[in-house]
């Protein structure tokens, strides 16, 4: 399984570094949306919620498309039938899932310095904002790459993917706020309590998705 992993993972990088689309798109929309608030707000600063929510907006959205992209690309270029019958279905999903994480690390890469620097963010507390930043891409990342499956199978595009998406990563969404306030406040709290249960989310999510992935995949 692990050779079929990484075979898979080298076709899907590849594949997305030549046309780089899903990355482009997912920077350009980080971006202009950051610069946007930026602009509105005139230099008027924000409160740490409002800082924390519009950073946690923005990842989200700027994300989605892209994770459903390695899904659908594989339906709109009909390679999805020669997986099924070639690659176990538990290794398309670990490399699936492997790649979104990766995806949503650069994502939150290039937008967080950005973020920090065009709205004026002041962090307090720097390794506490790093680990809240990783953990919560990782639990969005686990939660949504079965849903991208299963909107990928069904036909579905990005707007049906975000829909569906949001009331699972709600709860995520939720924590990585109130943890993100913290970091920006420089009172840890009980912040580190949310970093362990976002950890433990995308373990239990990943787990289940392993175990249920054959049969979105085989359309059982």
């Amino acid at each position: 399984m692990i050779s079929d992993v990484l075979r898979q993972l080298k076709k899907d990088f590849l594949v997305e570094f030549r046309s780089r689309a899903a990355v482009n798109t997912a920077l350009a929309f980080a971006g202009i949306i950051t610069l946007s608030i930026s602009l509105a707000a005139g230099g008027t600063p924000f409160s740490t919620l409002v800082q924390a929510v519009f950073l946690w907006i923005i990842l989200f959205f700027s994300a989605m498309n892209g994770l459903l992209h390695i899904f659908t690309r594989e339906e709109e270029e009909q390679t999805s039938l020669f997986l099924s019958l070639n690659v176990p279905a538990e290794a398309v999903y670990l490399a699936k899932l492997v790649f979104n994480i990766a995806f949503f690390l650069v994502i939150e890469m290039v937008t967080c310095p950005l973020f920090i620097f065009f709205l004026q963010v002041t962090v307090k507390d720097i390794i506490l904002f790093v680990m809240t930043v990783l953990s919560g891409g990782l639990a969005l990342a686990s939660a949504v790459t079965m849903l991208a499956a299963m909107t990928a199978r069904a036909g579905g595009k990005g707007s049906l993917f975000t829909v569906i998406s949001f009331p699972v990563v709600l709860p995520v969404i939720w924590v990585s706020i109130g943890a993100t306030v913290e970091s920006l406040q420089g009172s840890s709290g009980d912040a580190w309590n949310s970093v362990v249960f976002l950890l433990a989310f995308s373990g239990a999510v990943t787990a289940i998705s392993f175990l249920l992935f054959r049969y979105v995949w085989y359309d059982e």
